[in-house]
C-alpha cells in the first residue's frame, strides 16, 4: 500500500486474485495525542474560518448591545379602607378583608396598567422617555400618536416589579439608556400611580368626564380644522373683521364718491359762469395813445419868425405877409379842433381775458381729475360690494361652523371645571389618607449593566468549540495518513521504505 509516501512491499508483491478473494476490511485508525494535535494543525484553515464567522457574528451583535441603567425603588402596601368590603345594602359580609397578597397584586396590576404608562407619557413627554423624539414632538394626527405612544411603550416596558409572599413590600426597577431617565421615570410612575389608584378606588366619574373632554376636544380639532378650511377657501382671515373693514371701507369709498360728485357740480357751475364772462370780454385791449400837439408849436415858431423879420422888414412886407398866411391857417386849424391829432397808438393782452381764461382751463382740468378719482372710487365701491355680497352668501355656513366651535369651546370649559373639582376633591381624599408609603425613591444609578461582555465571551467560547468540532469531523472524514508511524500502527505492518509525494 502507498499512502503520503509509505510503502509496503508484501502488499505489492500480492496478486490480484488473492485481493479479489479477501473481504474487505474496515481500518480502524489510531491516533495518539501528538497524531491528533498534528492532524488539527492540518485542517487550521477550516477551524479559523468557522471560528471567524461565528465569533464575527457573536462579536457584531454584541456591539449592537448598549448599556442600560437600572433605577431602584420600593413601596409599603398597608391595607386599608379600599380593601374592605362594604356592601351596597345589607350587612352580609360586611367588614370582610382582602389578604396582604391580594392586596400587594392589586396594586402591582395598577403599577402595570397601559393607563399609567400613558399617563406618564402625557406627564414626561415623549423626549425625556425615548431621545429618539424631538424635543418639541407633537403628534398631530390619532395615527402619529398611536404609532408614538407604541415605540415609547417599549421603551416604558423595561419597568419591573419583584413582591414576596405574605410581604406588603413591592419592590420596582426600571431599566433605561439614560441614568437620569431611568430615576425620572421611576419616581414618575409612583408619583402618578399614587394618585392614579385613588382615581381607580375612590372616583369613577373622573375618567368619564376626562374621556368626554377628549372627544370634545378631538370634535373641537375637527371643527377647527373645518373652520381654517372654510376662511382659507374663501381667502378670510377673520370673519367678523373682514366684513366689519369691508362695510367701513364701503362707507368711506361712497363718502368720497359724494364728495366727488358735489365737487364737479360745483367746477362745472363755475366754468359755466367763467366761459359766460369769457365770451363778453375781448381778448385784446387799448394800452397806451400818444396825441400829435405840432400845430401849436409851428404856430409859435411862425410868430417868433414873424417877430425876427419885423426887426428887418415892415408888416406890409411879402415875407411878414407870407408867415401871416401861415399863421392864421394853422390857427383856423387848432381853432376847429383838427390841430391835435392821434400820433401813437399800442394794443396789448386783456389781463381780464386772460385770468378768466386760466381759471377755464384750470376748472377743466380739476373737472377731468376728479372725473377719473370718481370713476375709480365708483370701481373700488363695486369692488367691494361684490366682496360684501360674497361674505354675506357665506354667513350662514360660517354661523353655523362658529356656533358649532362656541358650543364645544364651552361644553369643554364645563367639563373642564368639573374635572378640576374632581381633582381637587381627589387631592383632599389624597391628603386625608394613603394606604400606600414610598419607602424608598428612585436615584440615578451609578453603574451601567450591559451584555457585550459575556456575549463576547459565549462567541469566542462558542465559536472556538464549533470550530475544533469542525476539524475533528475533517479528520475523521479524511482519508490516508499522515505519517508513516500513524500508518504502521494503524496497519501493523513495519515500515520497510518511505518517500515524499512529489
Amino acid at each position: 500500500m502507498r499512502a503520503q509516501g509509505v510503502y509496503s512491499e508484501e502488499m505489492e508483491t500480492t496478486g490480484g486474485e488473492r485481493r479479489a478473494a479477501r473481504a474487505p476490511v474496515r481500518r480502524r485508525y489510531a491516533y495518539d495525542v501528538d497524531d491528533m494535535l498534528r492532524l488539527l494543525l492540518r485542517e487550521w484553515w477550516l477551524m479559523l474560518l468557522v471560528f471567524a464567522i461565528i465569533f464575527g457574528v457573536g462579536a457584531g451583535f454584541a456591539m449592537t448591545l448598549k448599556k442600560s441603567y437600572t433605577a431602584d425603588a420600593s413601596l409599603l402596601m398597608q391595607l386599608g379602607q379600599d380593601y374592605v368590603y362594604v356592601p351596597a345594602a345589607g350587612d352580609a359580609a360586611r367588614g370582610a378583608i382582602a389578604t396582604i397578597d391580594e392586596v400587594v397584586q392589586s396594586e402591582v396590576e395598577i403599577l402595570n396598567s397601559a393607563e399609567l404608562k400613558h399617563r406618564v407619557i402625557e406627564k414626561l413627554g415623549y423626549h425625556a422617555i425615548d431621545s429618539s423624539f424631538p424635543k418639541t414632538f407633537t403628534p398631530r394626527t390619532e395615527t402619529e400618536r398611536a404609532q408614538a405612544d407604541t415605540r415609547v411603550m417599549k421603551t416604558l416596558s423595561g419597568l419591573k416589579t419583584e413582591t414576596a409572599p405574605q410581604s406588603n413590600i413591592v419592590r420596582l426597577s426600571f431599566t433605561h439608556k439614560d441614568p437620569l431617565a431611568a430615576a425620572l421615570i421611576l419616581n414618575t410612575f409612583i408619583d402618578l400611580y399614587q394618585s392614579y389608584r385613588h382615581e381607580v378606588f375612590m372616583d369613577v366619574t373622573a375618567p368619564l368626564l376626562e374621556n368626554q373632554k377628549a372627544a370634545f376636544d378631538r370634535r373641537l380639532r375637527q371643527a377647527d380644522q373645518t373652520y381654517e378650511d372654510f376662511l382659507l377657501r374663501n381667502g378670510v382671515g377673520d370673519f367678523q373683521a373682514a366684513k366689519a373693514t369691508y362695510t367701513k371701507l364701503y362707507d368711506t369709498v361712497m363718502s368720497e364718491i359724494y364728495v366727488a360728485d358735489a365737487g364737479l357740480a360745483t367746477a362745472r357751475a363755475r366754468l359755466s359762469a367763467i366761459t359766460a364772462r369769457l365770451g363778453q370780454q375781448a381778448p385784446e385791449m387799448s394800452t397806451e395813445r400818444q396825441l400829435d400837439l405840432s400845430v401849436p408849436s409851428k404856430i409859435l415858431a411862425l410868430k417868433q419868425q414873424r417877430a425876427e423879420l419885423l426887426t428887418r422888414y415892415t408888416p406890409a412886407a411879402p415875407a411878414v405877409r407870407d408867415l401871416d398866411e401861415q399863421i392864421r391857417a394853422l390857427e383856423t386849424m387848432q381853432a376847429s379842433g383838427r390841430a391835435i391829432g392821434e400820433k401813437e397808438h399800442r394794443i396789448g393782452v386783456n389781463p381780464i381775458y386772460q385770468q378768466l381764461l386760466t381759471d377755464k382751463l384750470t376748472l377743466e382740468a380739476e373737472i377731468a381729475a376728479t372725473s377719473g378719482r370718481r370713476t375709480q372710487l365708483q370701481a373700488q365701491a363695486d369692488q367691494v360690494t361684490q366682496k360684501l355680497q360674497s361674505l354675506v352668501g357665506m354667513e350662514a355656513e360660517y354661523n353655523s361652523l362658529a356656533t358649532e366651535r362656541n358650543a364645544l369651546q364651552t361644553n369643554i370649559a364645563t367639563f373642564t371645571q368639573r374635572i378640576q373639582e374632581t381633582q381637587a376633591a381627589r387631592e383632599i381624599s389624597e391628603k386625608a389618607q394613603d394606604t400606600v408609603r414610598v419607602v424608598n425613591r428612585a436615584r440615578p444609578p451609578d453603574k451601567a449593566k450591559s451584555l457585550q461582555k459575556p456575549v463576547f465571551i459565549l462567541a469566542f467560547l462558542f465559536g472556538g468549540f464549533t470550530a475544533l468540532c469542525a476539524g475533528l469531523a475533517r479528520v475523521f472524514l479524511r482519508k490516508g495518513f499522515l505519517s508513516a508511524d500513524m500508518a504502521s500502527k494503524t496497519l501493523g505492518l513495519p515500515i520497510l521504505a518511505q518517500a515524499r509525494a512529489k
